[in-house]
C-alpha cells in the first residue's frame, strides 16, 4: 500500500497541526450536537486532554501520507458522540488528517506508537515548541507495520484495525490470497458503445440507480471483468448500489468490507472485488481477494476436475421444470471422462449438420465459475444443490463444500500409474 499511496510536503501538515491546536487553545471543550442511540437530538460535552502526533510525521518524514494524531478525551457529559463527529466539531473537516483515540500505547488504530511525540498537553502549553522539536529527517519514512500486505488504506474500507490484522496473518498462512489492480486514467474512460457486450448491458442498465462516485467505476469493473469473469452473468441484491456478482465475482463499492468467514461453505464465489470510490490520495484500483494455497477448499478440490459441454466457450446450462412446481432452476450437467462427455455431446449434436457442442475441462477452484452459473449441478446420477433456490427446489440441504468434492473426480497422475 506505501508504494501507491499519494504522498505530500511535510509543511502542509505542520499547517494543519498548528490549526488543530489553535482550536484546543480557544475551547479544549465543547458542546457537541448529535443524535443518540435512539436517533433523539442531544448535546453532549466531550474535553479534550492531551494529543500526540505520531507516525511518520512524528518521525521528520519530508513527505507524508496523513497527519497521524492520537487523542484523549473524556466524556463529560450526555451519550457518547461518534468520534467523527468528535473530530469534526473540535477541529472542522481537514483532508488527510487521521484521528486516534486513546493514548499511543493503546489507541483505536490498533498499533502501538513507540515513536509518539507530546503536542498538546493543556491549554496554554507550548505547543509551538513542541512541534519544532520535531527535526526534519530526510531518510525518515513510513514505518512497515503487519497490515502492509493489503494493498488499501484502512480509510478506504469499512473494517477495523483488528480486522485488519486478522486478514494480512491469514495471507501470511496461505489462507487467503489476493492481488491489486491498479487503474489508469484509460480504464475509467467511456466504453465505446459497439464495444459494450450484451451481457455488459444488464450492468449499464444498474448504473444509474447507483450514486455518482460508484458510476465512475462502471467502465473500469466493465474491462475488469471482461479478463477475470469472462462467463459470469450480472446480478444484483437489494445492495445493487454498492454490492452485485458478476459469474463468481462478488463486487463491493464504495468502503468496502471483506465480509467474515467469506469464503465459508460458499461453492459460488471464487473472489472478492473490493473496489474504493476514486480518490486523490488513492490508490485506486481494485482489491482481488481470493482462498489462499492453505485454505481447506484450495486443498479438498486439488487435482478435483471435470468436464462440461457448451459452445462459444460458454457453458451449457438447462432450465430444469419439475410439473409439480410453478418454477424452475437452472442446472449444469458435469461429466466424470472425456469419453462419458464426448458421447454426451454426439447426442446433442445428432443430426445437425454442423455439429458445435464442445467439451471443456476445468479442475480445482476454476470448477467454481461453472457452480455460479446454476443452481444445480448433476454429476452422473448425483444432484447437488448449489444454491439455497436450488435446494429450495429439491426439498434438500445445500451441498457442503465437501460433499461437492467428494463427488468430483480426482485427477490421476501419470507418475504414479505403473507400467504395463
Amino acid at each position: 500500500m506505501a508504494a501507491l499511496e499519494k504522498r505530500y510536503p511535510r509543511e502542509s501538515f505542520t499547517k494543519k497541526l498548528e490549526q488543530i491546536c489553535q482550536r484546543l487553545d480557544e475551547a479544549s471543550t465543547r458542546g457537541i450536537a448529535h443524535n443518540d442511540f435512539f436517533n433523539k437530538a442531544v448535546t453532549s460535552r466531550v474535553e479534550i486532554s492531551s494529543l500526540w502526533a505520531v507516525g511518520s510525521y512524528a518521525r521528520g518524514a519530508m513527505a507524508c501520507g496523513d497527519l497521524d494524531l492520537v487523542i484523549e478525551y473524556r466524556l463529560v457529559e450526555g451519550p457518547h458522540p461518534a468520534p467523527r463527529k468528535i473530530t469534526k466539531t473540535f477541529f472542522g473537516t481537514l483532508p488527510y488528517v487521521s484521528y486516534y483515540f486513546g493514548k499511543p500505547e493503546s489507541s483505536t488504530s490498533g498499533v502501538v506508537f513507540t515513536d509518539a511525540i507530546p503536542i498538546w498537553t493543556e491549554p496554554s502549553c507550548d505547543w509551538r515548541a513542541a512541534i519544532d522539536s520535531i527535526k526534519p529527517v530526510h531518510s525518515a519514512g513510513r514505518a512497515a507495520r503487519e497490515t502492509d500486505s493489503i494493498p488499501l488504506r484502512p480509510e478506504q474500507l469499512y473494517m477495523e484495525p483488528e480486522r485488519l490484522q486478522e486478514l494480512a496473518a491469514q495471507e501470511r498462512k496461505g489462507l487467503l490470497d489476493w492481488e491489486f489492480v491498479e487503474f489508469t486514467p484509460a480504464d475509467l474512460d467511456p466504453v465505446p458503445a459497439e464495444e459494450v457486450s450484451d451481457r455488459d448491458r444488464k450492468l449499464l442498465r444498474i448504473a444509474p440507480m447507483m450514486g455518482k462516485k460508484s458510476q465512475v467505476l462502471i467502465p473500469a469493473i466493465i474491462r475488469l471483468m471482461a479478463m477475470y469473469e469472462p462467463i459470469g452473468g450480472w446480478g444484483s441484491s437489494d445492495s445493487y448500489r454498492v454490492r452485485f456478482s458478476c459469474g463468481a465475482t462478488a463486487l463491493h463499492l464504495g468502503r468496502p468490507a471483506l465480509p467474515y468467514n467469506p469464503f465459508d461453505e460458499e461453492p459460488t464465489i471464487k473472489q472478492y472485488a473490493l473496489l474504493p470510490h476514486i480518490s486523490k490520495k488513492g490508490p485506486n484500483g481494485v482489491w482481488i481477494v481470493r482462498r489462499g494455497p492453505n485454505h481447506p477448499d484450495t486443498q479438498i478440490f486439488a487435482n478435483r476436475h471435470a468436464y462440461y459441454l457448451g459452445s462459444l466457450g460458454s457453458p451449457e446450462t438447462v432450465a430444469y421444470r419439475d410439473r409439480n412446481k410453478v418454477w424452475s432452476t437452472e442446472m449444469l450437467e458435469l461429466f466424470s471422462t472425456h469419453e462419458e462427455a464426448k458421447e454426451f455431446a454426439a447426442m446433442l449434436d445428432e443430426g445437425s449438420e454442423s455439429p458445435d457442442t464442445a467439451i471443456s475441462r476445468a479442475e480445482g477452484l476454476d470448477l467454481i465459475s461453472l457452480f455460479a452459473l446454476v443452481d444445480v449441478v448433476e454429476i452422473g446420477e448425483c444432484q447437488l444443490a448449489i444454491t439455497n433456490a436450488g435446494a429450495a427446489y429439491f426439498d434438500r440441504d445445500k451441498a457442503t463444500m465437501d460433499e461437492i468434492a467428494a463427488n468430483l473426480p480426482l485427477a490421476i497422475n501419470p507418475a504414479l500409474v505403473p507400467s504395463t
